[in-house]
């Protein structure tokens, strides 16, 4: 995340590794299992998506992605990913605004993501076949955007461009009967946030509190890596942590490498290794069981979040990889989901 994991912090101090720019209703793409009234199991499987490429902007990357050095606003990319996505099995695109809390005119490169998601989403609107979308958000590790406003005013932007335009609600993540919408606190938490996450809720969406790396952040897990007060993780070490809902897992993170507390290449990275990294953090959620898998990521691509091919953990199809990764997921998601083929 651009300028949220510009100050992305891990480890026991949350060192920065990154200074750069019971359901009623569950619904999904990609083949995903589906909740009635009455329970039952959900599968779901979402991924991050970042859409703040520009051409002049590739100057820093880990790798080439085998689609070039893309626009994210170009159609032709949106729907090559959209088919790569759909027929690997994921249900929804998960696309960070973690850090537009403040976009405007003076942050032209926040009001970019916020284009190129748009385009997206006009994309999806003429496609048969795609993942759903569902937007997160940040505070930028500030209590005061929840105070102040800020965060309900991000939320009614939201609300107000996707949520209640009949052209974009079809393509939306609803989970619990709304949209999904999970906020960003930071990592780690502000401090009135290490005992819980803040008193806020929208009840036009479904609200979820995420933060990082909770193995470095004891007092934020029980046991067996149970998120204590139920936030989500946006990238986790192994064995992953968990949140749990109304008495059952609900959501896991799984990557293709993650970096030590302090930083890539520190004790406690964990590079790609030939997809094992992959594979063991996949098979962590088979024994948890969860609704939901968050895939960290389909295309960062900017060190210091990257920084070579095999301390990175972008999925996407690149010069280095081929579809490897993206076979890997297919294959990977299809056995989470009880042995189904993905939908091709």
């Amino acid at each position: 995340m651009l300028e949220r994991r510009n100050r992305l912090l891990i480890g026991a101090t949350c060192a920065t590794i990154l200074l750069a720019t019971g359901c009623r209703h569950l619904t999904g793409g990609g083949g995903a299992q589906r909740d009635g009234a009455t329970g039952g199991a959900v599968q779901l499987v979402g991924i991050g998506y970042q859409c703040w490429f520009r051409p002049l902007e590739w100057d820093k990357r880990w790798d080439e992605p085998e689609l070039g050095l893309y626009d994210s606003s170009d159609p032709d990319v949106i729907r090559q990913h959209a088919e790569w996505l759909e027929d690997a099995g994921v249900d929804f695109v998960w696309i960070d605004w973690s850090n537009n809390i403040m976009a405007g005119p003076e942050r032209p490169g926040l009001l970019r993501i916020e284009d190129a998601t748009r385009a997206l989403f006009d994309v999806y609107a003429e496609l048969e076949h795609k993942p759903k979308i569902s937007i997160f958000l940040g505070i930028d590790g500030n209590p005061e955007h929840v105070a102040n406003g800020n965060l309900a005013r991000k939320a009614d932007q939201v609300y107000d461009t996707y949520v209640a335009d009949p052209k974009y609600r079809p393509l939306l993540l609803e989970y619990l009967g709304k949209p999904l919408l999970v906020i960003y606190v930071w990592c780690p938490p502000p401090p009135a946030y290490l005992s819980g996450p803040p008193d806020w809720d929208d009840p036009r969406f479904t609200v979820r509190w995420m933060t990082g790396f909770m193995d470095d952040q004891p007092y934020l897990v029980a046991g067996d890596g149970r998120s204590k007060f139920g936030y989500w993780s946006w990238w986790d070490r192994s064995p992953q942590t968990y949140s749990v809902f109304d008495g059952k897992p609900e959501a896991m993170v799984v990557s293709a490498a993650f970096p030590g507390p302090r930083g890539w290449g520190t004790e406690g990275t964990m590079g790609r290794r030939d997809g094992d990294t992959f594979r063991e953090q996949w098979a962590r959620v088979r024994a948890v069981g969860p609704k939901i898998v968050l895939i960290n990521s389909w295309n960062e691509w900017v060190p210091n979040e990257e920084i070579d091919p095999e301390f990175s953990n972008d999925v996407e199809p690149s010069k280095v990889f081929g579809h490897f990764y993206l076979d890997l997921m297919r294959t990977e998601i299809a056995r989470f989901k009880g042995g189904r083929q993905a939908s091709r």
